[in-house]
């Protein structure tokens, strides 16, 4: 049994009825696997309403729906998790996609924003068109019938994480950047500054 973790409020741009899709697929194949979902309702797709999706599309052994998780619990669904599905169809920079990386999964998601600097094709996840089911879905197979190839990716993850998105990394680079600020020699020849108006009346 492969275990997928999904974590993302309840919106239609968010892909969520996409990833249902895809589950139907994968579930029409016979693949086993457990999905995940954490995230709270909202008004554009209430909690009930996702709950009825799920039923209708017969996905009650394969899909779990678990509202708004904080602290423990959702430390929980991260450690049980082997890969971690995020098939937003609008993002800009997605931090959950880095909490996966933090612990150390392979991510499926979609090349919108910045999210092809997280996600590298092949060494931190796989990438799938925004809104394309079956490609979804064949990702996650992949990941299914590759663990080790899977496992690997998130290793990878982990890595890319600990060299770039850490606070103390994070840090390193605005100090950089403010060293560098500090060294600048001044205008380049031939410009002039600009006028000192602070003793002007306005």
């Amino acid at each position: 049994m492969f275990h997928f973790l999904s974590i993302a409020n309840l919106n239609s741009s968010k892909g969520c009825f996409v990833l249902l899709d895809a589950c139907r697929l994968l579930a029409g194949r016979g693949a086993e696997f457990q999905l995940h979902v954490v995230g709270a309702g909202t008004a554009e797709i209430p909690a009930g309403r996702y709950r009825q999706e799920i039923v209708q599309r017969q996905l009650q052994a394969c899909v779990a729906y678990h509202g708004r998780q904080q602290g423990a619990d959702k430390e929980a669904r991260f450690s049980e998790a082997q890969a971690f599905v995020h098939p937003t169809l609008d993002d800009c920079f997605p931090l959950v996609l880095l909490e996966a990386m933090q612990h150390g999964l392979p991510m499926v998601a979609t090349p919108v924003g910045a999210i092809p600097d997280i996600v590298l094709e092949g060494e931190t996840g796989l990438l799938v068109p925004p809104g394309d089911a079956a490609a979804l879905a064949a990702a996650m197979e992949s990941l299914m019938k590759e663990p080790l190839g899977a496992a690997a990716m998130g290793r990878n993850a982990s890595q890319l994480y600990e060299c770039s998105y850490t606070s103390s990394q994070f840090e390193e680079t605005v100090l950089n950047i403010l060293k560098e600020a500090c060294a600048w020699p001044g205008p380049a020849a031939g410009v002039r500054p600009m006028p000192d108006t602070s003793q002007h009346e306005i």
